[in-house]
């Protein structure tokens, strides 16, 4: 009987394996399994390479980010988080005043564990914190010493807590914390023109209106993270990207010290003014 070289390797047919008295194995099942675990294992290892360089990626810009300026700048999410009351708060609150009801000091303890100190010495429409202890510590004692009469000699204590609750009123009005994201945006603007202005009352050199215009480009990052499907504010947030280079690149023409001083106080890299401005991702 003729033997083919297979055979002559050693392999067996199915029809002479039966003859034999052999099992027959097939084994052409396993080659396609055993490939599909190795691509399987491939795009594995490829979706651990790209998670674990976007997280570099991350780390980077976070580092990068890091710098004087933008820590100076206000989210308006995480102030106005400081001024809302939590159901814990309200139910110690609650509790004591329940427990200290019939004292005098239960309504006391109760509001004061209502109410948030909207006091952290940010003010809005462009307050300054020596005008508002102007208005709010300096004013009243000077109303009630001139006022006088029978509040302020009879009862001095009662116009001084009259006082102190006016000034409270006004402090509150004007704090940033109860303030609206426009006035927060305002506020950021406000830093910009004062850490950037190579003068007083500067607003249009490059370095201001570059700065303007990252704190208005940072307000729109924090908004499509939330609202995915607004593209008319995507649009507007590619615009003052390439608006922002544009400037930078001016910038870089007329003075290359102030271009790279610039680029480290924003936390940009020169590959994201000069390099390709790709449109905004989507954020899941």
């Amino acid at each position: 009987m003729f033997s083919s070289p297979i055979q002559k390797a050693g392999a067996v047919s199915v029809y002479q394996g039966v003859r034999l008295g052999l099992r027959a194995v097939h084994t052409t099942v396993a080659v396609p399994a055993r490939r599909r675990n190795d691509r399987k294992a491939e795009l594995e290892a490829q979706r651990a390479a790209e998670a674990e360089a976007a997280r570099r990626a991350q780390e980077q810009l976070r580092k990068l980010k890091d710098t004087k300026f933008l820590n100076s700048l206000v989210k308006a999410d995480g102030l106005f988080e400081s001024t809302q009351i939590s159901q814990q708060d309200a139910a110690i609150s609650s509790s004591m005043a329940f427990q200290d009801k019939t004292s005098s000091g239960g309504s006391q303890q109760f509001d004061a564990g209502l109410k948030r100190q909207a006091d952290s010495g940010r003010y809005s429409c462009s307050i300054k914190p020596e005008e508002v202890r102007m208005v709010t510590y300096v004013a009243p004692k000077a109303l009630a010493g001139s006022e006088g009469g029978f509040n302020l000699h009879m009862l001095p204590e009662k116009a001084a807590k009259d006082a102190e609750a006016q000034a409270d009123i006004v402090r509150r009005i004007v704090a940033l914390e109860n303030a609206n994201s426009k006035a927060v945006v305002h506020y950021n603007i406000e830093r910009a023109l004062d850490t950037f202005g190579r003068s007083e009352g500067d607003s249009g050199s490059a370095e201001v209106q570059a700065a303007v215009w990252t704190v208005r480009i940072n307000n729109l990052e924090d908004h499509l993270r939330v609202n995915r499907k607004d593209h008319q504010n995507r649009r507007a947030y590619t615009k003052l990207l390439h608006k922002r280079a544009k400037m930078l690149k001016y910038l870089k023409r007329e003075s290359l010290e102030r271009y790279y001083l610039c680029l480290k106080q924003l936390g940009l890299t020169k590959e994201m003014v000069e390099g390709e401005i790709v449109p905004p991702k989507r954020v899941e």
